[in-house]
C-alpha cells in the first residue's frame, strides 16, 4: 500500500518528497488545499470516509502515518460491512 499511497500523492503534489518527508504538517509543507486534495483523494480511492478525530497532524505528517490511517480506515470499513 505504501508504494501505492506515494504514486497517489505524488500525482496531487508532484513537488513533494513523500517517501522522505517526516513532517508533511510540522514544517508546513503541504497546506490546507493540498490536505484536503489528499483526503479526497484517498477517500475516492479507498472507499473510506474520514471522521473528523482521523484528520490531525500527527496522522498526516509523513508517508508511515498516512498509511497506518489509511489501514485503520479500511479496517473501520471492513468491520462496518459486516
Amino acid at each position: 500500500m505504501r508504494e501505492e499511497l506515494i504514486k497517489l500523492l505524488s500525482a496531487i503534489c508532484p513537488e513533494v518528497d513523500f517517501e522522505n518527508e517526516k513532517a508533511l504538517i510540522d514544517d508546513a509543507i503541504l497546506d490546507s488545499h493540498a490536505v484536503l486534495s489528499i483526503l479526497a483523494a484517498i477517500s475516492e480511492t479507498y472507499d473510506v470516509e474520514f471522521e473528523a478525530d482521523d484528520v490531525m497532524p500527527e496522522t498526516l505528517n509523513d508517508i508511515d502515518s498516512i498509511c497506518t490511517l489509511v489501514q485503520t480506515l479500511l479496517d473501520r470499513k471492513a468491520s462496518s460491512n459486516g
